[in-house]
């Protein structure tokens, strides 16, 4: 009798939760349709919005939601995912000094230098100077020789596929060699040489790093994969994320690759991760700049849904989300309750493109997923705020 009743009063629980969250989503699409429908956003431009119930496994909204839009920066959740799906979360950032030749009594290298780039946008002048302190272990004082910079990493074009091209003026170069997320690598290097008196050639030359027995490693940089994410998602660097996806595809492509290598792995993580069909879907960078992305609001949100459940992939993508009113692309938004350091999400804006998604928990405790994209609109700021009206009824929805 006794584990009947236990079996009844746990049965009733659960009705009850289910008719508790019904009612509120209920209450909310009611309200969530009255939002769009008293809105000119609907009329003037396109909208695509999905919620998920983390929690109750469910969808809690829909309107649009399998519409094929651009994504903008949203895009780098799905590079970041796609990254640690592929190379774990483990994997490292390397730059390469190598030498070739030997160093005579008097100092002076027989022989040349090689600058192995891997597109690091973390390489800093603390790693400059580790690259110029193992030529002086040596007793390097004079190159007399060349130095060479292996640039194959990707291909030698400075803006993504489908960048515009009046952006060149706001976008960093898309080089493989880079200090502080700059092309300023090796006037950099040259000046670190001069600092500490090693005569150098004033000029490096490219080339592919040869084969030849006679070089040797001489000085290897590392930077792991949390550096870029951070950066990344909480900034919505677009350096930083391309250089993630180009690292997608760097044990597995021929010298001087284009897009398309990284944005296939992309699209076996959207298949064999996500269950989706890829031809669906246009990815061409990783920051979301490109004019041909094409994304949706629901496969965001499986997304999202994949990374919650999968540790090792929201354990480093979750803490670089921007918070609500604190911090990121986030820090001027949503500064009161109950979105204040209650939404975690990425932002993404371009030209008539405003997108969000994330991360929030309900007033009754459970965790919600969302993607919620605008293409065609005529003002950011309208949108954001209907944006943060609409997430905050999402919230306080009973």
């Amino acid at each position: 009798m006794k584990s009947l009743l236990t079996i009844s009063f746990y049965f009733f629980l659960t009705l009850t939760a289910i008719a508790d969250n019904n009612q509120w989503t209920s209450h909310f699409q009611h309200i969530a349709d009255s939002l769009i429908k008293t809105s000119s956003l609907a009329d003037q431009s396109q909208i695509g919005i999905h919620i998920y119930d983390l929690t109750a496994d469910s969808t809690v909204y829909a309107y649009g939601k399998d519409q094929m839009m651009r994504p903008a920066s949203v895009l780098k959740l799905l590079t970041a995912a796609s990254a640690l799906y592929h190379l774990g979360g483990n994997y490292q950032y390397t730059t390469s000094l190598y030498i070739q030749g030997s160093c005579r009594e008097d100092s002076v290298l027989q022989g040349n230098l090689y600058i192995k780039a891997g597109y690091d946008p973390c390489f800093n002048e603390e790693d400059m100077k580790a690259l110029a302190d193992s030529l002086e272990s040596r007793g390097i004082k004079c190159i007399n020789g060349n130095i060479y910079t292996d640039l194959s990493f990707k291909d030698t074009l400075k803006m993504g596929y489908g960048w515009l091209w009046n952006w060149q003026k706001d976008e960093l170069p898309l080089t493989p060699l880079l200090y502080h997320a700059d092309d300023t690598f090796m006037d950099a290097f040259m000046n670190e040489l001069d600092l500490r008196g090693i005569i150098h050639p004033i000029q490096s030359v490219s080339c592919v790093l040869p084969t030849y027995k006679d070089i040797s490693l001489l000085c290897r940089r590392h930077h792991c994969i949390d550096e870029v994410l951070l950066k990344m998602l909480k900034d919505s660097n677009n350096q930083y994320a391309e250089s993630l996806f180009y690292q997608l595809a760097s044990s597995d492509r021929p010298p001087y690759s284009n897009y398309r290598p990284s944005s296939q792995f992309v699209k076996d993580f959207i298949q064999n991760a996500l269950g989706e069909n890829p031809d669906r879907y246009d990815v061409y960078d990783g920051s979301g700049l490109s004019v041909y992305n094409c994304l949706s609001p629901s496969l965001i949100v499986k997304l999202l849904r994949y990374i919650h459940l999968h540790p090792a992939l929201y354990r480093h993508i979750y803490p670089s989300l921007p918070i609500a009113g604190e911090d990121g692309t986030l820090s001027r938004r949503m500064k009161k309750a109950p979105l204040y350091y209650n939404v975690r999400a990425k932002t993404g804006t371009v030209r008539r493109v405003v997108t969000i998604a994330g991360y929030c928990t309900h007033n009754q405790g459970h965790q919600l997923a969302f993607a919620i994209f605008h293409n065609g609109i005529a003002s950011s700021k309208e949108v954001r705020n209907w944006d943060d009206v609409f997430l905050e009824t999402l919230v306080n929805s009973h």
